[in-house]
């Protein structure tokens, strides 16, 4: 089967979203970014407030969606807005970036609970070596709100608690591209308009592309890309691994073929996620590769990035791949999702609901914070 995102017809996204919180939360997307948009002048005063000085430099890092949105805007920020960039995971932050921070540079800790231990860890450290902190954040911003010296709040309202993360996560890159640009500007206008458009394209495609997919097992799915959109490609995993029992891999679409390929059995899913005509060839010939041994293979491209070799293709409006981490992520999001459900899997409950013990892990290894202020 092979399907032009551009055409791809509505199939029943009249399904009611009550009772489904995730769902209702891919939804939201054009609608909360789009408010998120109308502050702009709030994070333009904030940047003219706490931007870098002289030769300072910014910094930003987060755990998770925290780091993946860093990435994922770092070469707007560098090629576009000529900034001195850079994004670091948060251990990578504290290990390495932080003993060379001076009170010139600024650095952007972002997390949306505020409780990441060590996001949290690192900020602290930032601040103690004299660097202005500003935390990106969510609702009060908890601990790391009082660690910073000044705080951005997205005001994302939770549908449901402990929820696998989409509206959070565009609206974060989205912040930090508004932040960084000194505001709203024309590029980031246009972004936003497509998006009333794009959310409904993308469930539909999600829903026609996981149904062609037939009754044939999916043994585990490969996220591919390159460049700026490599973040988006990890994101993807991050939310296919919360959302599916299968093993969930992300790779540079070359490298792919010198390392996985060589253990990926032919029943594995691989998306493509393409928004340079390097990277659209490449993928391309990476696609018709794979088809001549059965897989199944989608693509996320882009209108000046095309890969008409994929079984299944979304393609974006050229908005620049500088530009396109952000409209990429939600067709990502809805195939994930989809994916999900047709897997007999719970998408729509929260995690600690659906795996406790896991929950609980997962608080041990990174929010023991957390825990702490919930004892008795």
């Amino acid at each position: 089967m092979r399907t032009d995102g551009s055409e791809t017809k509505p199939m029943d996204r009249q399904e009611s979203a009550e009772g489904r919180p995730m769902l209702s939360d891919l939804r939201r997307q054009a609608v909360c970014l789009a408010g998120l948009m109308a502050r702009g002048e709030e994070f333009a005063r904030q940047f003219h407030e706490l931007g870098p000085k002289g030769t300072g430099r910014i910094y930003a890092f987060g755990c998770g969606d925290g780091w993946f949105a860093a990435r994922a805007v770092a070469d707007y920020a560098r090629g576009s807005l000529g900034l001195p960039f850079s994004a670091f995971s948060a251990l990578e932050m504290l290990a390495y970036a932080v003993p060379a921070l001076g009170p010139d540079d600024l650095v952007i800790a972002i997390s949306m609970s505020g409780s990441a231990d060590r996001t949290n860890e690192a900020a602290e450290a930032a601040r103690a070596q004299g660097a202005t902190v500003l935390a990106l954040t969510n609702g009060s911003g908890g601990a790391l709100a009082a660690i910073a010296h000044a705080k951005l709040s997205l005001d994302v309202s939770d549908l449901a608690p402990f929820l696998t993360g989409t509206t959070k996560y565009t609206a974060t890159v989205l912040g930090l591209l508004l932040f960084l640009s000194g505001g709203v500007t024309a590029d980031l206008t246009a972004l936003v308009a497509s998006l009333p458009n794009l959310v409904p394209r993308a469930e539909d495609f999600a829903r026609a592309a996981i149904a062609a997919l037939g009754d044939r097992p999916v043994t585990g799915v490969r996220i591919l890309s390159a460049g700026a959109n490599m973040a988006t490609a990890d994101y993807g995993t991050a939310k296919f691994i919360k959302l599916v029992t299968l093993p969930i891999w992300s790779d540079d679409i070359e490298e792919f073929a010198h390392r996985q390929f060589w253990s990926c059995p032919a029943s594995d899913l691989v998306i493509y996620i393409a928004a340079n005509p390097a990277v659209a060839r490449c993928a391309a010939g990476s696609a018709a590769a794979l088809g001549s041994m059965g897989m199944r293979t989608i693509a996320i491209d882009t209108q000046d990035a095309p890969v008409p070799t994929a079984m299944t293709r979304l393609t974006l409006p050229a908005l620049g791949e500088a530009l396109s981490p952000l409209a990429a992520a939600i067709p990502v999001q809805c195939l994930a999702y989809f994916l999900a459900r047709a897997l007999g899997g719970t998408p729509d409950e929260s995690q600690d609901e659906s795996d406790p013990a896991r929950f609980y892990a997962s608080q041990l290894l990174a929010r023991r914070g957390e825990l702490a202020g919930t004892a008795t």
